[in-house]
């Protein structure tokens, strides 16, 4: 931990005008615009990025500025609801028709639903689909339930995934209001073998990409790197075919590019459906493909520093195993667990599903690691993955994989949006001459890691499809799953999923019992 709060200077073009600023690095973007620039339009709700009333334009595209630093966006252009109509006394149509039509409920929320509305119509007009769309080979078109999913990251006051006051089961938050996020040394890499160099010279770094789940850790105080090394600039952002038919995805290709291109979304509409399922549309635009398979667990203890947990301090126990549940692993947490929370990200599920190949680059060099490699399983729950220090991902690899094209994602949450699953299948089915051909099955929110279901994809090949053998397929792929206290509805309900989504696949009548 730094313990001078070292300031630096940058520069932020915030609605059309530059503004020179001299800044601690941790400053928030939110901050930044409220507490030094006075656009004070932009209103602080939860403070981590699910209640959208931070909401601001960032080049054209929404963003929620509260999981930002504002030094990252230096040379981007922002565009705050002081700033929407262009010019000082005039108001844009979209903040004329929240007047007209009342929609201003207390007003708090309301210039982030507006920043919103504006970025959602560029993205409607740019064809970009939502996780509503019924058909991802057709451009969107805005319904009823295409509005609503596409500005459920701007429901104000919601109940937040994390607001452990909501059920006295859950442990007690810690007073965020007496953590401090360390302070720490800013650095701009622009390229891969750059981002090496900076993070090896200074020990104890962490590299940002979106920064969505990092910067949320470390305002929690559990992340606290001495140096964030910021991959930005780092030309790791496209999406180019393979030679063999694959397709090779850039570290740094934001959530919403990948979801939205068309290769992606006709070759493996598991991985745009599995995107398009999590988060809202700001983080999408925000969160990276590299960050994505990074994320850290959402796990309550694992954020409540007065708790046991062996992610956080190894050794010092799990307090989840004896306590609220609900949401944690029934797979590979078998004798005496050390830890049984669960991966949360959706992508990871339908990358694990198309056999994914991770690209890394270290001190040693380049390597590969198949997907199903990438992440551990709770024998060392520090340890969430298999990348060694200092090494850097710079892109994940799709192999051509024709059966993918028949694919899905289904995520069974406890709302309709913005929460993390339960239970989460990827699947992806081949059939010829009335018999399965090929099967790629894995699952999210069970285990440790996203679970690739090799037991049900046995025991498909070379059957007729039918709702007997996807039952039974998913019952012995759940033979070793173990409830805790609160969480043995997961079985049932993992059961009930792997069975529906092949079904829906399978074309199979009664893929929705």
């Amino acid at each position: 931990m730094i313990e001078q709060a070292d300031t630096v200077p940058f520069t932020l073009r915030v609605n059309d005008t530059d503004h020179p600023l001299m800044l601690e690095p941790r400053v928030s973007l939110l901050d930044a615009l409220r507490d030094h620039l006075h656009l004070t339009g932009t209103k602080k709700g939860c403070d981590q990025g699910a209640c959208g009333a931070c909401t601001v334009l960032v080049d054209g595209e929404r963003v929620v500025s509260c999981l930002a630093f504002a030094i990252q966006y230096e040379g981007r252009s922002i565009t705050t609801i002081e700033g929407l109509a262009g010019e000082p006394g005039e108001l844009h149509p979209l903040q004329q028709a929240f007047i007209e039509h009342d929609g201003l409920q207390c007003g708090y929320c309301t210039p982030g639903q507006i920043c919103s509305a504006v970025g959602m119509l560029s993205e409607l007009r740019r064809g970009r689909p939502s996780a509503v769309t019924p058909d991802l080979s057709k451009p969107p078109v805005l319904t009823e339930p295409e509005l609503a999913e596409r500005m459920s990251g701007n429901l104000p006051l919601r109940r937040l995934q994390r607001d452990r006051g909501r059920d006295p089961r859950l442990p007690r938050c810690h007073d965020r209001g007496g953590i401090a996020m360390n302070n720490f040394h800013y650095r701009r890499a622009t390229d891969a073998r750059d981002a090496l160099a900076l993070a090896s010279a200074a020990g104890g770094a962490k590299f940002l990409g979106g920064g969505t789940n990092l910067i949320d850790l470390m305002r929690e105080g559990i992340e606290t790197p001495s140096t964030v090394v910021d991959l930005a600039r780092v030309p790791l952002d496209t999406i180019d075919e393979l030679p063999d038919g694959g397709v090779r995805i850039g570290a740094l290709v934001r959530n919403s590019v990948l979801a939205s291109d068309p290769i992606i979304r006709e070759r493996y509409p598991v991985v745009a459906e599995a995107i398009l399922s999590g988060a809202s549309a700001q983080l999408r635009n925000m969160a990276t493909t590299g960050g994505n398979l990074m994320q850290r667990t959402r796990c309550y203890y694992f954020y409540d520093r007065a708790a046991r947990c062996n992610k956080r301090s190894p050794g010092a126990g799990c307090d989840a195993i004896d306590g609220f549940n609900r949401i944690h692993a029934i797979l590979a947490v078998s004798g005496e667990p050390s830890c049984i929370a669960t991966h949360p990200s959706d992508l990871c599920v339908a990358l694990t599903a198309v056999e994914a190949v991770v690209r890394i680059e270290g001190a040693a060099g380049a390597r590969t690691l198949p997907f199903a490699e990438f992440h551990r399983l709770a024998d060392t729950p520090e340890r969430d993955t298999n990348l060694e220090p200092g090494e850097l991902i710079t892109g994940v690899d799709l192999p051509p994989l024709p059966l993918a094209r028949r694919s899905t994602y289904r995520k069974v949450r406890d709302r309709a949006s913005f929460a993390f699953a339960l239970v989460s299948v990827a699947a992806a089915l081949e059939i010829a001459d009335g018999r399965i051909a090929g099967a790629r099955v894995a699952l999210g929110g069970v285990a440790h890691k996203p679970w690739r279901a090799l037991v049900v994809e046995q025991h498909l090949i070379g059957k007729p499809p039918g709702r007997e053998l996807f039952e039974q397929a998913a019952s012995r792929e759940l033979a070793e799953a173990r409830a805790f206290r609160h969480n043995g509805f997961k079985i049932e309900l993992a059961r009930r999923t792997i069975t529906s989504v092949l079904l829906s696949l399978s074309g199979v009548t009664g893929a929705s019992s």
